[in-house]
């Protein structure tokens, strides 16, 4: 039992020993100095320095949406008979006139009907003149009241007949002359020749196009718009129209907006004008500012920004010109030299300007 109390004992003495050793190590004993702030003094600005006020501007934001360069004027030709075609006197890309030939069909089925509607005519005619006289001469009879009442009737209605064939003879005589004029199918406006889509040899039908022709003097750009914003524009508006192909911007006049919603997309279309210009064609990419509201932005001048590797700073001059780094993100350049801040910066602070 002695024993057992002896090393209790010792092995408590021990671990006293030890905390005790570690606390002088670690300073424990020492008289503790309580921690201050130690004042780093920052730069102050030059007297001689250029500095800038941050700026707050309201500006109108556009929304660019993307459509195609069309022409308000464009048509199909296509032939109102059935026939083989003779001859196509227009190219993809050529320039038409009004009531040019642009395509011969065989005339040798037309040119019959037209020659066997002349004839009947002519046949028919003679009748009426036989009948014409005969009725004449039958009224002077029965005026002196040689033939009876039924021989004139007789007389007369041969007359009406003969006279009812050369009126249906002359509507027949009229459609076989118009299907010989269909066997020149003219260009019904000026315009530029889009696709040809016929050639010599093959049969022409009514309703199948030949050629696509538009006016190059009525283009426009037709985009759609989002409903949110084609809701806000009308006729007559003017808007921005980029088209990048040529490298050339316009002032267009919107002409017509569909009022349709497509449901999909939500959107509507939007036609504007274009300015008549010769390097300008149907089919050309284009793009069209379209009025999206406004929105504040802050703008520093360009050399109040500088670049340590890929990050941007400004240095902002605080009370009694001291200086402080702030790091900034920037949006796009602006007019004279000036840059937008999306962050980092508040209005109406002072930055410092390179030398």
């Amino acid at each position: 039992m002695k024993m057992i109390i002896r090393r209790t004992i010792e092995l408590v003495v021990g671990l006293v020993v030890i905390v005790g050793a570690v606390l002088w190590l670690s300073g424990g004993f020492d008289k503790r100095i309580a921690p201050t702030p130690a004042e780093i003094a920052s730069p102050r600005a030059p007297e001689d320095a250029r500095i800038a006020q941050v700026e707050r501007t309201v500006t109108d934001i556009t929304e660019w949406t993307s459509g195609a360069v069309a022409s308000a004027l464009e048509t199909e030709v296509s032939s109102q008979i059935l026939a083989r075609i003779d001859d196509v006197r227009a190219s993809a890309g050529e320039a038409v006139l009004a009531g040019q030939i642009l395509v011969e069909l065989d005339r040798k089925e037309p040119l019959a009907r037209a020659a066997q509607a002349r004839q009947a005519m002519s046949a028919a005619k003679a009748r009426l003149d036989l009948a014409k006289s005969e009725l004449d001469r039958f009224q002077e009879l029965f005026t002196r009241n040689v033939i009876a009442r039924q021989r004139l009737d007789q007389a007369t209605a041969e007359f009406n007949g003969a006279k009812a064939d050369v009126d249906r003879l002359e509507r027949a005589l009229d459609a076989a002359e118009a299907a010989l004029a269909y066997t020149e199918i003219r260009a019904p406006m000026a315009g530029i020749v889009v696709d040809r889509l016929a050639e010599p040899g093959e049969m022409a039908s009514p309703g199948r196009p030949l050629l696509r022709i538009y006016d190059p003097s009525a283009l426009r750009v037709e985009v759609p718009v989002r409903e949110t914003l084609a809701v806000h524009l009308s006729i007559g508006q003017s808007l921005e129209i980029d088209v990048p192909a040529r490298g050339m911007t316009f002032e267009g006049i919107i002409e017509e907006i569909v009022p349709f919603a497509e449901p999909g997309a939500r959107t509507l279309l939007v036609k504007v004008g274009l300015p008549g210009d010769p390097q300008l064609y149907a089919g050309l990419f284009a793009r069209v500012a379209i009025p999206a509201g406004q929105r504040t932005k802050l703008l520093v001048p360009i050399s109040a920004i500088s670049q340590v590797g890929q990050l941007d700073f400004a240095t902002t001059v605080g009370p009694e010109r001291r200086l402080s780094r702030r790091f900034v993100t920037l949006g796009e350049p602006e007019a004279n030299n000036r840059i937008e801040v999306l962050s980092g910066l508040d209005v109406n602070e002072t930055v410092l300007l390179r030398q």
